[in-house]
C-alpha cells in the first residue's frame, strides 16, 4: 500500500494529508469551546471555522554533552543553562522543535479549513504510556468576515472572550511564542551540609543552591521569551502559563554525588498595536430605565411660593372647610416622606369631622 511502509505502519505524512484533505471537503464546522467564546467570536468580527488539533511523541531523553557533571571538576557553585551551551542544550533544541512542529501542524489544519487564525490554544505535554513524550495541542480556527485577511494565519492562547477584549483595546495577538530553560546545577559542599539529616532545628534554614537553580531558570526563561517576540515584531506578550519541574541525576562523572535538573517553559502570545484607524469604534451608551419604584430618582418638582394672605383671609380658611374633603387643611409637602404624607393626610380628616360634629351640636 501506498501510504504503510515494509512493517505495515502508516506514514505520519500521509496521515496528515488525509485528515486535511477531509477537513477541506467537511460542510460543517466543531467547536470545544463553550457558548460564550462562540458569541465573543461573534463580537470580536470573526466566525468559527472548525476545530483545529495537532500531536507529536518523540523521545525527550537526557541528552548530554559528553556526559559531563555540571560543575563537578572544581565543585563550584554555580548554574549551568543549557541556552548557554550547558550540558542539556540538545535536550533543550528537541523541546523548541517539538513545539514547532505540533503548531505547524495545527496552521496548517487552520488553512485547510479556510480560516484566518486560532484561538484558545491550549498545548499539553505528557508521558506516553509506551514509552517517550506527547505533545498535543488543541485550539479553534477562526474565520474574518470582513475582506481585510491577514497574510498567514494568527496563533494565540488567549479565549475568544479575551481576544475580543484586546481587539476592542486596539491590540492584535498574532503569534504564540514560548521561552524555555533547563538549567543543571550540581550539589556542592554547602548543599550537601544543608540537606544532610540530624541538624535539628537548623535544618530548618534556606537551601541556597536549589534557591539559585528555580531563579536561574525562570530567569532564563523569562528572557527566552522577551527574545522571542522582539524576533516576530511583538510589542509586548500576554503570558498564559508557566510550567517548572525538578528532576534529579546522579553525577555522571563522581559516584555517590547528585546533579538537579530545572525544567521552565514559559507560554505566551505576542500583541502588537493596531492603528488609530482600525480599532473598534467606541459604541454608544445603552439608556436603562428602572422598572422598580423603589429605586427610581425622584421627580424634580417646581415649587410655586403661593401669596400670603391676610389675617382675615387666614381666619376664614381655618374657619370653613371646602367641599375637598379636607385637602386644603394637608400639608403639600412633595418632598416630604410618604409616611409623613399619609399622617398628615389622616390628621386633616380627623379634624374635618371635629369640625361638622361641633356643627350638629350648635
Amino acid at each position: 500500500m501506498a501510504d504503510t511502509d515494509a512493517a505495515g505502519t502508516a506514514d505520519p505524512a500521509v496521515v496528515i494529508a488525509a485528515r486535511l484533505e477531509r477537513l477541506r471537503r467537511a460542510g460543517a464546522w466543531s467547536s470545544s469551546g463553550p457558548v460564550s467564546d462562540f458569541a465573543a467570536t461573534k463580537v470580536s468580527g470573526f466566525e468559527p471555522a472548525g476545530q483545529v488539533f495537532a500531536a507529536t511523541v518523540l523521545h525527550l531523553g537526557y541528552t548530554t554533552s559528553r556526559a559531563r557533571c555540571t560543575g563537578s571538576w572544581a565543585y563550584t557553585p554555580r548554574t549551568d543553562l543549557a541556552g548557554s551551551g550547558g550540558p542539556f542544550h540538545t535536550l533543550l533544541r528537541r523541546q523548541y522543535g517539538a513545539r514547532r512542529t505540533v503548531l505547524a501542524r495545527a496552521v496548517a489544519e487552520c488553512e485547510a479549513l479556510g480560516a484566518d487564525g486560532v484561538i484558545g490554544i491550549r498545548i499539553k505535554t505528557e508521558e506516553y504510556p509506551a514509552g517517550g513524550t506527547a505533545i498535543t495541542l488543541e485550539g479553534l480556527a477562526v474565520r474574518a468576515r470582513s475582506s481585510t485577511r491577514p497574510a498567514r494565519p494568527f496563533t494565540t492562547h488567549v479565549t475568544a472572550q479575551d481576544f475580543a477584549r484586546l481587539l476592542d483595546q486596539g491590540w492584535m495577538p498574532f503569534e504564540l511564542v514560548t521561552g524555555i530553560a533547563i538549567a543543571s546545577r550540581h550539589d556542592d559542599k554547602n548543599t550537601r551540609q544543608q540537606t544532610r539529616r540530624g541538624l535539628g532545628l537548623e535544618a530548618n534554614r534556606e537551601i541556597t543552591g536549589y534557591s539559585h537553580l528555580v531563579n536561574d531558570a525562570r530567569r532564563d526563561a523569562r528572557n527566552q521569551l522577551r527574545l522571542a517576540v522582539e524576533a516576530c515584531g511583538g510589542d509586548g506578550v500576554v503570558v498564559g502559563a508557566m510550567t517548572l519541574t525538578i528532576s534529579e541525576r546522579e553525577c555522571p562523572t563522581n559516584e555517590g554525588q547528585h546533579d538537579h535538573i530545572a525544567n521552565t517553559t514559559v507560554a505566551g502570545t505576542a500583541i502588537v498595536r493596531l492603528p488609530a484607524d482600525l480599532g473598534t469604534p467606541p459604541r454608544r451608551p445603552l439608556t436603562i430605565m428602572r422598572l422598580d419604584p423603589r429605586t427610581r430618582p425622584d421627580p424634580v418638582v417646581v415649587a410655586h411660593s403661593p401669596a400670603v394672605p391676610t389675617e382675615n383671609e387666614a381666619a376664614t380658611a381655618s374657619n370653613a372647610p371646602d367641599a375637598n374633603d379636607g385637602e386644603s387643611l394637608i400639608t403639600r409637602d412633595e418632598k416630604a416622606p410618604l409616611t409623613d404624607r399619609v399622617a398628615n393626610r389622616m390628621a386633616a380628616r380627623q379634624r374635618r369631622k371635629d369640625v361638622f360634629r361641633s356643627d350638629n351640636t350648635d
